[in-house]
């Protein structure tokens, strides 16, 4: 067996003789480190975003703030833009960038090159509205400041031969779409049936747009939208579509007449989430398709736009019985034009005159003949729509109904996004008031009806509040102004003098 090496025999090795130290020469050793603090870490395939140059540092780090320590920028970015996504809504601005221009490029393809250069060189592109082409006349391009004029040359049949060329068929409603968006092309046609004109409207899924209407959503009521056209109702009710099956887990189906809602084509638009859809392929068949999506699809929420006819009325009234939450929109611009509308009178429980006796109507302090409401609203509340950014709120439609049929200052809640986008809401309540026998509505003409509504603007304005409003900061999510005294006096003599 070979012996072990010396360690004078290894190669390379140098020796020193032993130290010699005495225990008062000894350097005292240096304290243990901490203990090594694990945390959790997310390793993302995504590439981070590039962060403005106000939040980086000299060495490129984002800065410190007081309130936040930012360890994970990507977090960070994220999360700011989920919680943007309200704030661009109430400012009318679409939802990512990379799909509302994909979406909007495809639409101005159907414009000749001259023309989609000068829509693409506008300031306000990412606001348009709509593009007009009429034969015979020249282009314009509709902005929220106006219109725009393209091109002084008039639009050819070329132009439209070109334009129609990129978009689906045109249904009986002269409606088309672009496929997989939310677009919708308009025809004119002359006597013979040819397209000589169309209307090119801007379709967008905007995050947040129904925010102030979230907790009636959530409530599992039945909701009615009125307003009127181009006010956002289609808008709206797709984000609340969305609501329903992606935030509560609700199954919701969406009876869509002219593709609004979910976007032309087979595949609907990511928009409505997780919803399903049913297209309607003809419009005077939308009674029925209401009835099927009950009877076949078992839904918990059905969403319906453009509600206009008496069967469609019927047909709503029969879902809502069934106890399946109702969503939709309607024609109209108050809860008076529904009233005063025969065949949709039904949505808001019906109007019939009935004659009281001489001790009931006395008691009353009316006369012998009264307009009631005849039976049960469809909906349980009901919202109109002012503006992208304001709405007002009956939470009871029947008390509403029958607070203007008894001519009475219905009770309704304004509420508008604030000026950063946080929900700032206005609750008015009004007091009742029973106008004498003289004044009674025996008769509900539209004249008592615009006279009340007028009162009603006049003495809840938001204009005429808001200089008792603070704005509403990031920390102040809303602030509630319980309206008495004074302004509900000016409501009353406004009232009187009618």
């Amino acid at each position: 067996m070979a012996e072990p090496l010396s360690a004078n025999a290894l190669p390379n090795r140098r020796s020193f003789p032993p130290l010699e130290c005495s225990p008062a020469a000894t350097m005292p050793l240096p304290p243990p480190p901490p203990a090594a603090l694990h945390l959790p870490v997310r390793v993302s395939l995504v590439s981070p975003l590039p962060l403005p140059a106000s939040r980086c540092s000299t060495y490129g780090f984002p800065s410190a703030t007081p309130r936040r320590l930012a360890v994970c920028p990507l977090l960070s970015v994220r999360r700011g833009r989920r919680l943007g996504a309200p704030l661009r809504a109430a400012r009318g601005e679409g939802e990512g960038p990379e799909g509302s221009e994909e979406e909007l490029r495809r639409l101005l393809e159907l414009l000749p090159g001259e023309l989609r250069r000068r829509v693409e060189g506008h300031p306000e592109l990412p606001a348009l509205v709509e593009v007009v082409m009429d034969l015979g006349r020249p282009p314009l391009a509709r902005f929220p400041s106006g219109d725009f004029l393209l091109s002084h040359s008039p639009i050819s049949f070329d132009d439209l031969r070109h334009a129609t060329s990129q978009v689906g068929d045109f249904g009986a409603d002269n409606r088309a779409g672009i496929s997989r968006t939310l677009h919708r092309i308009s025809a004119i046609r002359n006597r013979k049936g040819a397209i000589i004109g169309l209307t090119c409207r801007v379709g967008r899924a905007v995050p947040g747009s129904a925010n102030l209407l979230q907790d009636l959503v959530k409530d599992g009521g039945s909701l009615l939208l009125i307003g009127p056209p181009g006010v956002g109702k289609t808008t709206v009710i797709r984000e609340i579509a969305r609501m329903l099956a992606d935030d509560y887990k609700k199954r919701v189906m969406i009876v869509d007449t002219s593709n609004e809602i979910g976007g032309d084509g087979d595949i609907p638009h990511p928009g409505i989430g997780n919803a399903r859809r049913l297209q309607v392929p003809n419009q005077d068949m939308q009674h029925k398709v209401l009835i099927e999506a009950v009877e076949n699809h078992m839904p918990q929420a059905i969403v319906i736009d453009e509600i206009g006819t008496k069967l469609e009325a019927m047909a709503a009234s029969t879902i809502a019985q069934r106890g399946i939450q109702l969503v939709a929109t309607a024609h109209g611009i108050t809860i008076e034009n529904l009233i005063m509308n025969p065949s949709l009178d039904l949505l808001v429980g019906g109007v019939q005159s009935v004659t009281l006796g001489d001790e009931e109507a006395n008691r009353r302090g009316v006369q012998k003949t009264v307009l009631e409401r005849k039976g049960p609203s469809t909906f349980t509340c009901a919202a109109e729509i002012v503006s992208k950014t304001e709405v007002r709120v009956h939470r009871s439609l029947e008390d509403t109904v029958d607070a203007l049929l008894a001519g009475k200052m219905p009770n309704v809640e304004i509420r508008k996004f604030g000026s950063k986008g946080s929900v700032q809401e206005v609750y008015v309540q009004k007091e009742r008031l029973h106008l004498g026998p003289s004044e009674g509505a025996a008769q509900l003409n539209p004249d008592s009806l615009s006279n009340a509504r007028r009162s009603l603007d006049s003495a809840f304005n938001l204009d005429s509040v808001e200089g008792h409003i603070g704005r509403s900061t990031e920390a102040e999510p809303g602030l509630n102004l319980y309206a008495y005294g004074a302004i509900l006096d000016l409501g009353v003599d406004c009232l009187a003098s009618h």
